[in-house]
């Protein structure tokens, strides 16, 4: 797993808790709708592991729930506990919003670079080698 990965995985449980508040939902149906976010390849046991883990924290409940097309699926849903841990979220990825945001506007003054170019190195300074 690269570091970009486990930044996204974890945003995994806020975006969870933002779908849930907009409308309760099963396993299947949140890692669908997580594509939205961009995880098109989300994968479900990672989501399902999710969201038993916050289940267990407090954050969701579930319940079993008839289905119409199929087996019973567990419905999960968010708790005020949940609600509580979404504001946060807001604020936290509010406050990381602005330094990223600050981040990009000065390495675009500095190189001239705008936000789908290939980064060139600074002046002065060698290109970065792996």
């Amino acid at each position: 797993m690269t570091t970009h990965d486990s930044e996204r995985r974890a945003l995994l449980t806020p975006v969870i808790l933002l779908l849930l508040a907009e409308r309760p939902g099963h396993g299947y149906e949140l890692t669908q709708r997580l594509g939205a976010f961009g995880w098109a390849e989300a994968e479900s046991a990672h989501v399902y592991r999710l969201l038993r883990g916050m289940e267990k924290c407090g954050q969701i409940a579930s319940q079993w729930r008839a289905s119409a097309s199929g087996p019973a699926r567990r419905e999960y849903r968010i708790t005020p506990a949940g609600s509580m841990s979404l504001a946060l979220s807001f604020v936290r990825l509010g406050e990381l919003h602005s330094t990223l945001h600050l981040f990009l506007e000065r390495y675009i003054q500095l190189t001239g670079t705008h936000s789908r170019e290939v980064p060139r190195p600074l002046s002065g300074h060698p290109p970065a080698t792996g």
